[in-house]
């Protein structure tokens, strides 16, 4: 590693690529996102699906606007709500597998993929100022912001789609009476969302710390597959925290999230390093004279990388343990 990107490291706090940029400097206020869900204790697993998928429709539908504004903070809780509803589309597999389902979640794919450049090349930016990576370099600066306006005009134009808005009827008919409600119901002992959370928290749990033992193993491949299936998981325990109100279980299954949680900001770092060295790549690949000029910022950015990476992956191997420690239900 270089003199100067170490001095680098040393001069700026760690891990920058994780702000987010959504969280201040005035660049969003956006609509503010739905209530939190809360379930009642008692509610039966197919109306939790309604309840749960209803509530993240109207997460969606309300950043509408703020995406048409080229806002970052409402492509990243657009992005959020379509997670989300992918991640609940997983969960409730068990009920969710008939063709409409599958139509809406290939749909709610292809949204995620239109704003997903818009984030990568926010969060990119974000951090190439703060570690003053491209202040030699305008090249690089020039091709990184040309790109980040391209990525939100992409996801601008995406919303304003006939295409989305006939996402969001779909997504309201297939809550309400998709064909989904009309299927076999489940095994007597999962008929309540209550048991059902408990089947699939465990069973998702104990993949996720029996996959993160392997952490030091793992190709950015492999990670990756891990990050998601860690990340559903979250978005799991989040849709079902209201039905465990005993002291008792809200304490496990609290100090379980923030576990999970630790795990998933490495894994996270991690994931944004993989995509900021591609994208970097990208930018200085072009067979002319600006990206030539480009490439020293490249490389250095390549540098920070590289020494990030080893650091974070020992930072995702130590969650992953801890996670392990954090029995869900004690049983």
């Amino acid at each position: 590693m270089g003199k100067a990107v170490q001095r680098q490291l040393k001069a700026r706090p760690q891990h920058l690529h994780k702000v987010k940029a959504l969280r201040g400097r005035g660049r969003a206020t956006g609509p503010k996102p739905a209530s939190q869900l809360v379930l009642d204790p008692e509610i039966g697993t197919v109306d939790a699906v309604k309840a749960i998928c209803g509530w993240l429709r109207q997460i969606i539908a309300a950043q509408q606007q703020a995406v048409r504004q080229r806002k970052p903070l409402g492509v990243h809780q657009m992005r959020i709500g379509l997670r989300r509803m992918r991640a609940a589309i997983s969960v409730f597999a068990p009920l969710l597998h008939d063709a409409q389902t599958a139509r809406v979640a290939r749909e709610l794919k292809w949204l995620a993929g239109r704003l997903a450049p818009a984030r990568d090349l926010y969060v990119m930016q974000m951090r190439v100022d703060q570690l003053g990576i491209a202040s030699g370099s305008p090249a690089f600066r020039k091709r990184l912001a040309a790109s980040r306006i391209a990525a939100f005009d992409k996801a601008k134009a995406a919303v304003e789609q006939p295409r989305f808005r006939a996402l969001l009827l779909e997504i309201g008919r297939w809550i309400d009476s998709g064909d989904w409600t009309s299927q076999p119901p489940l095994p007597a002992n999962r008929r309540t969302a209550r048991r059902f959370a408990k089947h699939v928290l465990t069973t998702r749990a104990d993949r996720v710390i029996d996959k993160a033992k392997h952490l030091n193993k793992m190709s950015v491949e492999r990670r990756h597959r891990l990050r998601i299936a860690a990340k559903k998981l979250y978005y799991a325990t989040g849709f079902f925290e209201s039905l465990f109100v005993e002291h008792k279980a809200a304490k496990r299954l609290s100090a379980f999230r923030t576990a999970l949680k630790n795990l998933l900001d490495a894994l996270g770092a991690l994931n944004d390093i993989a995509v900021q060295s591609e994208l970097a790549r990208k930018l200085a690949r072009a067979p002319d004279a600006a990206a030539r000029q480009a490439a020293p910022a490249t490389r250095s950015l390549s540098d920070l990388n590289k020494a990030e990476s080893a650091k974070l992956l020992k930072a995702a191997a130590k969650a992953g343990r801890k996670l392990a420690d954090r029995p869900l239900f004690g049983d």
